[in-house]
């Protein structure tokens, strides 16, 4: 049986390791993820013959144990083949089957070829990742981008007094006071479920944010906060764009946003990470008009 156990600060160094090495630049595989939004996912981890497994017990129920892939050497075929063992003896030893969500397609072929027969995988379009390559959104470059620089060009020009800068300690109580600007709006649209999980990971990450790595901006318009932006190192190519928020009377914010933080926070990276889209027809609209230079696929797995 694994041993599971909760995910604390004092862990990151640890877990890092396996994230940067083996996270494939998913935005799942983020220790500031893991943490911040651990009341929403419930993830215990566990490290056994130098592979990481985390459980996401919040998505246990009746008759699945729910886990992330387990995290080691992939060219070590017969390794990760025991790893995967290691998963479904824990899950049979608690009763309960293995069910393995937010796959790669890397992770997939895997338990295609070593337990084909014994899985039901399912492509999953609303996890797929938006990746894009740093000049995408920092130049914007293009006749494609043609409409998104000008409506940049136009946010400059149409609202006076524009100060963009890093996020420090004296912007943490007016980005709190924009967070709940934006959820009176998006209360119209999702669950009160998920916009708390939301909340409490925007304040575990605004108090424990240089601890966690994280990075990011504030834009002003004057004294007032109209929005802000910050994410997290995946691995040494890859920077995901972790929490976004805005007030959308302002036309144009969230391109601003979009466009300052690569310049200023991400020109060490390759790839910048959009996330998934959950399958939100709005969101889904917005990440590909930017033009994504790659979709991670994403998968389930299901023990049949």
């Amino acid at each position: 049986m694994l041993d599971f156990q909760k995910i604390s600060f004092d862990l990151k160094p640890l877990i890092d390791k396996y994230f940067y090495s083996y996270g494939e630049g998913s935005c799942q595989h983020s220790f500031a993820t893991e943490f911040c939004f651990n009341a929403k996912y419930g993830d215990v981890f566990c490290v056994k013959d130098d592979f990481l497994y985390i459980m996401r017990s919040n998505f246990n129920d009746e008759k699945y144990r729910a886990y992330l892939f387990p995290m080691g050497k992939y060219d070590d075929l017969d390794r990760v083949k025991d790893a995967v063992q290691n998963i479904l003896s824990d899950a049979h030893e608690n009763d309960r089957k293995v069910k393995f969500l937010s796959i790669t397609e890397n992770a997939k072929n895997i338990l295609e070829k070593f337990y084909g027969d014994k899985f039901i995988i399912e492509d999953k379009r609303d996890l797929y990742e938006y990746i894009y390559k740093y000049e995408t959104l920092a130049i914007m470059d293009g006749s494609h981008f043609k409409a998104k620089r000008n409506e940049i060009r136009k946010f400059f020009k149409t609202y006076e007094n524009i100060e963009i800068k890093n996020i420090d300690s004296k912007d943490v109580l007016n980005m709190k006071e924009l967070y709940k600007h934006w959820v009176d709006e998006e209360m119209k649209r999702q669950s009160n479920q998920q916009l708390d999980f939301e909340e409490i990971a925007l304040d575990t990450a605004l108090e424990y944010y240089h601890e966690l790595g994280l990075d990011g901006i504030t834009v002003y318009c004057g004294n007032e906060l109209i929005g802000f932006v910050f994410g997290v190192k995946l691995n040494e190519d890859s920077f995901d764009y972790m929490i976004e928020k805005a007030n959308s009377e302002y036309r144009g914010i969230y391109k601003v946003l979009n466009n300052e933080l690569a310049k200023r926070c991400c020109s060490n990276y390759k790839y910048l990470n959009f996330e998934e889209d959950l399958g939100e027809e709005g969101l889904r609209n917005s990440k590909m008009m930017y033009h994504p230079d790659v979709m991670l696929k994403k998968f389930s797995a299901t023990e049949a």
